[in-house]
């Protein structure tokens, strides 16, 4: 039996000798080898195949990790299929080249791809004994990667199962094939050439594909740095990854790597004290975690929302599998708009202000967009990263709160009056001047018979018993935008009145919803949503914004549909642009693996909105931003002019405040990210990160705060930039520094008060009033500041009571 075997092996390595001899001009010169019976046959058929099989091996471009930047140049992530950065064989250490010669092929630089001496033992041990020896030389095992490689990524199943083969015929093919591969490769490539492929190529466990991978895996330098022990711990992996890497196999590791040592000091390729210093060294890992998936990156929302834009657009490709290879594949660098202090400090910020866990069931999101541009250059969230969702899910979670459902987010927050920018524009577009007076259409309510009653009194017509008793808004709007019943329930906050006659500038300051529903009604319902298109507004899921309220009264107008927080930013940087929407983008330029750029295709900037009237609903949102604005907790300390919008949806669930300067567009949101209003109560006197909130919680009272804190970071040492002034076509009125309108004198002391409004030349009075301003200063004041006065007009003064 055992000389059956023995045979048997003889037979079918004779094709492989007289191969050799082919190689090695043996048989062209003559000699002749004895072919007999069946092994004559076998050896035949074996020379005549060696000729027949191709000897070019298409050598395709490795695929290696690409590397997506921030705009500081530092690491986000690098998708990748394989965790491989391919290097120049100058950027690998001259002790790393010689460790793997030295355990792979000793007889490297004498040989041309095949080692006759090394496959002759090889036959030889192989027919003689039960033992199995390779002799394949460093060029034929870079084949057989090369091979293996390919197949992976055609996904050729069938050359993979060939790949393995190691007797009969189809093993017998494979050696021949890949002999004569090596032999045509040392003819086309140089040694220096080869040794470099397969260094970039080689497995060495763990995940890490690629000698510079490995280096930075294993002990967190490059391959260049490498000194001898870490170069012969490497080298040792490659025969064997799956049992001698560092990670899984120290001990099975470090007998490898004295093995390699060995090697090299019987070659000569080290000196004795190099030898024993490094045989007697423990293995010292510095393990440094690729950052191939976006759970191992210092920017995890950023880098699902790069990636997911990324496979979205057209830049890389025209279908989604191109755009896949070329990112997990291609090598590229991408260089984002993302700058990691700015994200920092919206994290911070948002954690600390609603810490992850709180009671209440918040949580947090912003986004900075550049106006003008439409670069992204921040989104951050009070959440840590997770791809298990914590069991509130809102301390952990891998959901995006900053964007669109298509770029990792959920469907969006409902925006509240964050929406009425949009009337503002719209108004201003169908002159309507920012000094205008609106007559505010009389609320009224709807008994518990359906009879429409005015405040307080005369009986209307009945309209039906489906209304409930309650405040409700009576207009008239655009059939085409709206197909419900005309009786629309419209409140202001706390249920507060305003006189049924209010300037523009006190009903966006003061945010009056009455006042809103009625300029809605006055301009057109469907002209408002156009204007949300053409800036940018969107529904979270990627619908135009207001598209759930077809049946229903307008209440998108006061915003009732849902939007995420880039999307707000993005389209209040219209507004702080001077009319100029830029889709937001996050990639500022791609170069593939050969350094070459690649065009971005993004969508163009366009003026959408006449930037006179941008201008105007900059002045006039600038009165939200001041200390008698619904906003004036987010006055900014620099003096730097900004216009802003509070925003309240949902009984407090989602709170907003979204604001500009000429330089950067900041949205805030604050929330239950479920929207199941989880928390058992009104969310009214809280405290929440440090801090009371006295009374309902309202945008104005914890998102202008967070949004100041932002803003002041990002803008610290920039130069203070004023809006552009409306023209007087558009203001209604005299220029602003002809006079005309009350002076901002809010956070001063009476007697400063008094002696301002003095010099304005009005008639200033004072009255004491409770508010939570410190005891002594003004609250606010009657007319309220920016709005029209005649000269010498009153004004009511009313000081903080404390």
């Amino acid at each position: 039996m055992r000389v059956a075997t023995t045979m048997a092996k003889v037979t079918s390595l004779l094709g492989a000798f007289l191969a050799i001899a082919v190689l090695m001009g043996l048989l062209g010169a003559g000699l002749l080898l004895p072919v007999v019976g069946t092994a004559g046959t076998a050896a035949r058929e074996g020379v005549g195949l060696f000729e027949e099989l191709p000897g070019d091996l298409d050598s395709n471009p490795l695929a290696q990790q690409s590397r997506i930047e921030a705009a500081d140049g530092s690491l986000i992530s690098t998708p990748a299929l394989q965790n491989r950065i391919i290097v120049p064989l100058e950027q690998i250490a001259p002790v790393m080249q010689d460790a793997q010669v030295a355990i792979e092929d000793e007889r490297y630089f004498e040989h041309g791809g095949v080692d006759p001496k090394a496959l002759g033992r090889a036959v030889v041990t192989n027919a003689t004994t039960e033992d199995t020896q390779g002799g394949s030389t460093l060029t034929q095992q870079y084949v057989k990667l090369t091979l293996k490689e390919q197949a992976e990524r055609q996904g050729d199943v069938e050359a993979q199962r060939a790949l393995l083969a190691r007797s009969g015929t189809e093993g017998y093919v494979r050696k021949l094939r890949e002999l004569k591969y090596a032999v045509t490769l040392e003819e086309r490539l140089t040694k220096d050439e080869i040794l470099e492929g397969y260094l970039n190529l080689a497995y060495f466990g763990d995940r890490a594909y690629g000698i510079e991978a490995a280096a930075r895996h294993y002990f967190g330098v490059k391959a260049k740095n490498l000194n001898l022990a870490q170069a012969a711990t490497l080298a040792g992996v490659v025969r064997a990854p799956s049992v001698t890497d560092p990670v899984n196999s120290p001990e099975a590791s470090k007998a490898r790597r004295n093995v390699v040592l060995d090697k090299m000091y019987a070659q000569d390729m080290i000196s004795e004290e190099e030898w024993e210093e490094a045989k007697a060294s423990e293995i010292a890992l510095d393990l440094t975690d690729s950052q191939q998936s976006c759970l191992n990156s210092k920017q995890p929302y950023f880098c699902d929302y790069v990636q997911a834009w990324l496979l979205q657009s057209d830049t890389l490709g025209a279908t989604r599998e191109e755009r896949e290879q070329k990112l997990y594949t291609g090598g590229l660098t991408v260089e984002t708009t993302l700058r990691p202090d700015l994200a920092k400090e919206i994290s911070r910020v948002a954690a600390k202000s609603v810490p992850p866990g709180n009671q209440y069931g918040l949580g947090s999101a912003a986004a900075m967009v550049e106006p003008g541009t439409g670069k992204v250059l921040a989104i951050g969230q009070s959440s840590d990263y997770n791809l298990e969702e914590s069991n509130d899910q809102i301390s952990e979670t891998s959901l995006n709160w900053s964007v669109d459902r298509r770029f990792g987010g959920g469907t969006g927050f409902q925006i509240g009056s964050i929406a009425k920018a949009f009337s503002l524009v719209t108004a201003l577009d169908n002159d309507v001047t920012v000094n205008e007076t609106l007559s505010v259409r009389a609320p009224g309510r709807v008994d518990s018979k359906g009879t429409w009653v005015n405040q307080p009194g005369n009986a209307r017509t009945p309209v039906g018993n489906t209304h409930p008793a309650g405040i409700f808004f009576r207009s008239d709007f655009d059939s085409d935008c709206t197909l419900g019943e005309p009786y629309w329930g419209v409140r202001n906050a706390e249920d507060e009145n305003f006189s049924r006659t209010i300037t523009l500038r006190k009903a966006t300051a003061s945010s009056v919803n009455t006042a809103f529903a009625t300029l809605a009604s006055e301009v057109g319902t469907c002209k408002i949503k156009k204007t949300m298109a053409r800036m940018g507004l969107n529904s979270g899921d990627g619908d135009e914004y207001g598209a759930g309220d077809k049946n229903n009264p307008p209440t998108y107008v006061l915003g009732s549909d849902d939007a995420s927080p880039l999307t707000v930013a993005s389209a209040y940087a219209t507004i702080a642009s001077g009319g100029t929407y830029c889709p937001p983008v996050p990639i500022e330029r791609i170069v593939d693996g050969n350094g070459e750029e690649i065009p971005l295709k993004v969508g163009e900037c366009e003026e959408v909105v006449d930037p006179d009237v941008a201008a105007g609903v900059a002045e006039l949102m600038q009165g939200v931003v001041d200390l008698q604005g619904s906003g004036f907790r987010a006055v900014l300390d620099s003096g730097q002019p900004a216009g802003g919008k509070t925003g309240t949806a949902d009984g407090s669930v989602h709170t907003w405040f979204a604001g500009y300067t000429p330089q950067l567009s900041t949205a805030v949101w604050i929330g239950d990210p479920t929207g199941s209003k989880r928390y058992d109560g009104r969310l009214a006197d809280i405290s929440l990160g440090g801090r009371f909130i006295e009374g309902q919680l309202y945008g104005s009272k914890l998102g202008a705060p967070m949004w100041k804190d932002m803003m002041s970071t990002a803008l610290e040492g920039t130069k203070v930039e004023d809006f552009k002034d409306p023209s007087q076509d558009i203001t209604g009125s005299q220029p602003k520094d002809e006079g005309g309108t009350v002076p901002g004198v809010q956070g001063l002391s009476e007697r400063e008060a008094i002696q301002r409004l003095s010099q304005a030349g009005l008639n200033p009075t004072s009255r004491y009033t409770s508010s939570s301003a410190p005891e002594g200063t003004v609250a606010y004041t009657y007319p309220g500041a920016g709005e029209p006065v005649e000269p010498g007009g009153t004004v009511t003064v009313y000081i903080s009571s404390g």
